[in-house]
Parts: C-alpha cells; sequence; structure tokens
C-alpha cells in the first residue's frame, strides 16, 4: 500500500530571502504577504474545514522566492559580484541551521513516540530531507503499511527539496541568458514557464502525485517570480497615486484570498487550479509597493511582517508539532489538541527564530566564514544521512527482492548456537525485529528473506513467483534450525490454497522446526488513530466476513501441527472474552500499525510464544 494521496501541499512552505537580503531594497509587505502564506497553512492543517485552501500558501511562496532570489541574482551579474560559492553559502546559512535543528529534535520525538515501524519511516524520510529529495521520497513512496499523515513528520520537506533543487541549476541557467542572450532572456524564461505549467496541468490529471512533487512540474511557479523580477526594473518607479499600481495590488490580495476559500485539496491539484494564487501573488508583488491601497499598509504593519520573518522557523516546527500531538494524544478532545499544537509551534518556532535561525544566518554568512558554512552543511549530512539510515535499518526489518537467495538480511553470522530463518510477505516483515531480538537473546544467526508486498508461496499451477524460487533456494541449502514462516494467511488461502500447502510440505523437510503463526484479528477502520481523534471509541469489534475468513484460514494451518510443524494461535492474545479486538497494550501504546499489521508493541505480545516454540 502506498501513502494515502492527500494534498501533500498540506504540509509545506518553500523559503525566500530574508529582510536582511540587502542587495534587494527591502519591502516590508512582501514579509507581511509571507505571514499571510505561513497562517494559511498553519490554520489548514490545524483544522481543514476553517480554510479549505490553506495549503496555497506554498504556491504564494514559490513566487515570492522566485522573484526575490532573481532580483537578487540580477543586481549581482549587474554589478559583476556574483558568485555561485557566495550565492550557496547564503542558502546554507538562511536555510540550513534551523532545518538541521529541527530534523534532530524531530527524529528525538519519533523516538520516543513512535512505533518502530513508523520510526524508520521517519529515518528514511530524514535522509531523503538532509539531501534535498524529500519530494522525490514521498511521490515514490511504497508501504505495505498502511501510513497516516500524523507518522510522517517530515512531510513538510518536500518542498525545500522543490526550491533547493530548482536553485541548483536556476543561477548557472540566468547567468547564461543574461550573458548570451541577455535581450531574449525574458522570452526563454517565459517559455520555459510555460512548458512548465502545461506540463504541470497534463500531468495533473494523469500523474497527480508526481504532478505535486516533481520540479519540472512546479518551476513554473518559481519562474513566474523570476519573469516578473526580470521585468520589474524596465518599468517606472510606484507612483502613490498610479491607479494602476493600486488596482493591482488590490487584484492580487483579492485572488490570493478567493483561492483560499475556493481552492479544494485533492488530485487535481496543482493543475489549472494552481494559476489563482500564482497570478495573485504575482499581481501584488508587481504593483511595486504602491503605498496608497490598503493591501500594502496592512501587510507591512509590525505584528505582520514580524511574522512573516518567522515564517520559516514556524513553517518548520508546526508540522512535527502537529504530528507528534496528533500520534501521541488521539483519544484527547480537539480542543485541547488544537491549543496544543498552537502554544507549542508558537514556543517552538519563536525561540528556533531568535536563537537558531537569525544568528545562524548572520554568522555564516559572513565573507570570511565562507568555508565554515560549508563545512557545517557537510557535517550535517554527514550526521544526519547515516543517522537516517541507521535508525531506518534498525527498526524495520524488510528484505528486498535482491539477495534473497543469498540469504537477505542477517544478523549474528558468526553465531554457532544454532540459525533461523524468518520468511514471508509483509507480515513476516513485522515480525523482523521481534526475530532479531530472539536471535540476539538465544544467540542463534538470523536471514530475514521476507519481503513486503512479495508473493513467498509456490502456485499450484507449477509457475512460481521468484520469490518463492529464490526462498526456497536458499532454505534447502542452509537446512536452518529454525523457520519462522508468516503471511497474510486468508489472502494466500483464498487465491491460492494449493500454493500453501505445497509450501508447508516442501518447507519442513528442510528445517528441524518450522514455526507458522496464525494471521491476526482485522483491526475496523474505526480503531485507527484518525477515527479515535474524531471521536470513534473502544470496543472495537472484527468485520463478520474478515472473522470467518481469519477463522477458516487459521484453521487451515492448524490442520499442519505435527512432526516439526508448531503453529502459533495468537487469537487468544489478540481477542477479548466479549470478542472485541485488544488494541493497545498495560501501557496504552497501540498494538497495531494499521488494520493488518501489528506494531512492534503488537508483535511483542507474540515474542514469549516463538520462544517457547523454539525452546520446546
Amino acid at each position: 500500500m502506498s501513502v494515502k494521496f492527500q494534498n501533500p501541499g498540506c504540509a509545506d512552505l518553500p523559503l525566500s530571502c530574508s529582510a536582511g537580503d540587502s542587495s534587494v531594497q527591502y519591502r516590508p509587505a512582501i514579509d507581511g504577504l509571507r505571514a499571510v502564506a505561513v497562517v494559511a497553512v498553519f490554520i489548514f492543517h490545524l483544522k481543514r474545514q476553517w480554510l479549505p485552501g490553506g495549503f496555497v500558501g506554498v504556491d504564494v511562496f514559490f513566487v515570492i522566492s522566485g522573484f526575490l532570489i532573481t532580483s537578487i541574482l540580477l543586481r549581482e551579474y549587474a554589478q559583476n559580484s556574483f558568485s555561485l560559492w557566495k550565492f550557496y553559502q547564503r542558502r546554507i546559512a538562511r536555510l540550513f541551521p534551523a532545518m538541521f535543528t529541527v530534523a534532530l529534535v524531530t527524529l528525538t520525538g519519533a523516538f520516543f513516540m513512535y512505533s518502530a515501524q513508523d520510526l524508520a519511516s521517519c529515518g528514511a524520510s530524514l535522509v531523503s530531507a538532509a539531501l534535498s529529495v524529500a519530494n522525490l521520497k514521498y511521490m515514490l513512496q511504497g508501504s505495505y503499511f498502511t501510513i497516516s499523515p500524523d507518522a510522517q513528520p517530515f512531510l513538510h520537506y518536500w518542498s525545500l527539496s522543490v526550491e533547493e533543487q530548482f536553485y541548483v541549476l536556476f543561477p548557472a541557467i540566468l547567468l547564461f541568458l543574461y550573458l548570451k542572450a541577455h535581450g531574449y532572456k525574458t522570452v526563454i524564461l517565459g517559455v520555459l514557464c510555460s512548458v512548465s505549467l502545461v506540463a504541470c496541468v497534463v500531468l495533473t490529471y494523469r500523474k497527480p502525485e508526481w504532478a505535486f512533487y516533481l520540479l519540472p512540474t512546479r518551476a513554473w511557479e518559481l519562474m513566474a517570480g523570476s519573469i516578473l523580477a526580470d521585468l520589474s526594473p524596465r518599468r517606472p518607479a510606484a507612483d502613490g497615486k498610479n491607479l494602476l499600481w493600486t488596482s493591482l495590488s488590490f487584484a492580487g490580495i483579492a485572488l490570493i484570498i478567493i483561492s483560499l476559500f475556493s481552492t479544494n485539496e485533492g488530485p487535481t491539484f496543482p493543475g489549472y487550479h494552481a494559476i489563482l494564487p500564482v497570478l495573485g501573488t504575482v499581481c501584488f508583488l508587481g504593483s511595486r509597493g504602491d503605498s496608497s491601497g490598503w493591501p500594502e499598509r496592512l501587510l507591512s504593519t509590525g505584528p505582520m511582517v514580524f511574522i512573516g520573518r518567522m515564517s520559516y522557523s514556524l513553517y518548520l516546527w508546526h508540522w512535527p508539532v502537529f504530528s507528534f500531538v496528533d500520534y501521541k494524544l488521539y483519544l484527547a478532545s480537539p480542543l485541547v489538541r488544537i491549543g496544543l499544537k498552537v502554544a507549542f509551534s508558537a514556543a517552538a518556532a519563536t525561540l528556533c527564530f531568535f536563537l537558531i535561525e537569525s544568528p545562524g544566518r548572520v554568522f555564516l554568512n559572513h565573507p570570511r566564514r565562507r568555508r565554515l558554512a560549508f563545512a557545517f552543511l557537510a557535517c550535517a549530512l554527514v550526521v544526519c544521512v547515516p543517522l537516517g539510515t541507521a535508525v531506518r535499518r534498525a527498526n524495520y526489518i524488510d528484505a528486498g527482492m535482491d539477495g534473497i537467495a543469498q540469504g537477505g538480511i542477517v544478523f549474528n553470522q558468526a553465531s554457532t548456537n544454532g540459525s533461523m530463518v524468518l520468511m514471508g510477505d509483509s507480515n513476516g516483515s513485522m515480525y523482523g525485529k521481534m526475530a532479531k531480538e530472539i536471535a540476539q537473546a538465544l544467540r542463534l544467526k538470523l536471514n530475514v528473506i521476507s519481503v513486503a508486498a512479495g508473493d513467498p508461496l509456490p502456485h499450484s499451477s507449477g509457475r512460481n513467483p521468484q520469490l518463492w524460487l529464490d526462498s526456497f533456494s536458499f532454505v534447502k541449502r542452509e537446512n536452518p534450525d529454525v523457520l519462522m514462516l508468516v503471511c497474510n494467511w486468508a489472502g494466500k488461502l483464498n487465491s491460492e490454497k494449493g500454493g500453501v500447502e505445497i509450501a508447508i510440505n516442501e518447507l519442513k523437510q528442510h528445517t528441524r522446526r518450522l514455526i507458522l503463526i496464525t494471521q491476526p484479528p482485522q483491526l475496523p477502520k474505526s480503531g485507527d488513530r484518525e477515527a479515535m481523534r474524531n471521536g470513534s471509541r473502544p470496543p472495537f469489534m472484527e468485520d463478520p466476513a474478515e472473522r470467518v475468513a481469519r477463522t477458516e484460514s487459521n484453521a487451515f494451518l492448524k490442520r499442519f501441527q505435527r512432526d516439526n510443524v508448531i503453529v502459533i494461535d495468537i487469537e487468544p492474545l489478540f481477542v477479548e472474552d466479549n470478542g472485541s479486538i485488544r488494541f493497545t497494550n498495560d501501557n496504552g501504546i497501540l498494538l497495531y500499525q494499521d488494520g493488518n499489521h501489528f506494531s512492534d508493541a503488537g508483535a511483542d505480545i507474540v515474542k514469549a510464544n516463538v520462544i517457547r516454540a523454539i525452546a520446546n
């Protein structure tokens, strides 16, 4: 299964240059517009019904970013002071002190709050965020476990990745156009912008996730700001009494406000729906700071400017805070959770802005500290990438399709006390961490050859999947002391009953002890965190049809309980006397990762039974 698509714009806000970038004349209303964007996103995440199009704050920020940074670049080109090293030093100083601080604090919070599977996902997300490829990670993310937004505290980093990918390429492209095609650079930028927009609209209706996450389908928003910056010096300065500039300012704010209330999340965004907020932002920025209209005056007020200056820190912190509050306090009332989200986000953003973001930007942006800035980036990557990778590998043990015949993932390779193999699909992998702990405790060599979403059993037709061929080849060669086979039995028996029987009869000949674990009861949708946040409460009962299918599949497995085959029936561990499903342990920790799979806490409930089966 993959992440449930729900307008990923719900979790992001790109960066733009700050008031401290002195190469461009400061306009307070741009910080005010930044405040509108971040508050819109904040409200959208707080309660979507309050501001259904709040996620378009992202599009507003893309345009602001393209406008301001292109203005800086053009000014530096004209003054012959441009340097790629200086440009990227400025980006490092502006973005990375706060970004890496939030990332490490987020991973620490996930360590204490998340299940092992969600922590593993968090580790993988940290790697992609640090390498500025989070957009690609979320676009391609696949998991047999259903993933909910409150378990994705790095989701908002995708737009930062889009923006950084843009600025890896754009300064050199713009410089080339400035030097070699100066008279045509606006036209060329317009063509590139149009191609990107057309690609965005077309791909939205074919691959909406791709249209949303990919740089080529988002670049037109940044380039709209860039084209405006290129045109701005050619226009006369704004006149406070000029009706055109005043009307443009009003029109821009009106279009943005309309988009905040009329745009809806879903697979039709961005597409042509993103044109409205982008056009509104272009109109407002193009008004050239006419001070006679109320939009400019309102956005230039102290509170708006202050929020705008803090927008990066607020953006970085709000989504992890929201995720953790929703994840941990799913039984709390909406009012309590909203209050905690607002309080924690405001406090964290304020502290981050004054203690990390602002001083970090000033310190690392000093001309004499250019090497230090790049060294800081290198050190941050050296810490975050291996750390995220280690967290991923330690908390979710699932073998890929490659290397199964050679033994998949190996633990305790030098052990001489015996050997153990974990084989199966995602139901097998959900026991991976537990199997590793058992192998360490009993000093057994462990090979994990389970593959989520894999087909590990033979087919009665004789046309067997490669995973079964590789898995059986390894088991036949190794003859492990213990082979633990776990699958989605109801699904397998429904489609390939003969294959299950063939597998058990073949495998038991090549191991001293074949352990089969029955299928867990399926938790209904009313038993997940989202449902409980919306008022659902236990007891949770299994769907009657699912219960019948599970009971029949488990009864089928028990028929093989003889000789060296041991069937562990886990139903008594998870079904109460009244028939309801036990979904938390004694400490209130959820036993289910999703409706079909256990969390590591759920797998731990089964551990003692597995140890007894191995020891007997």
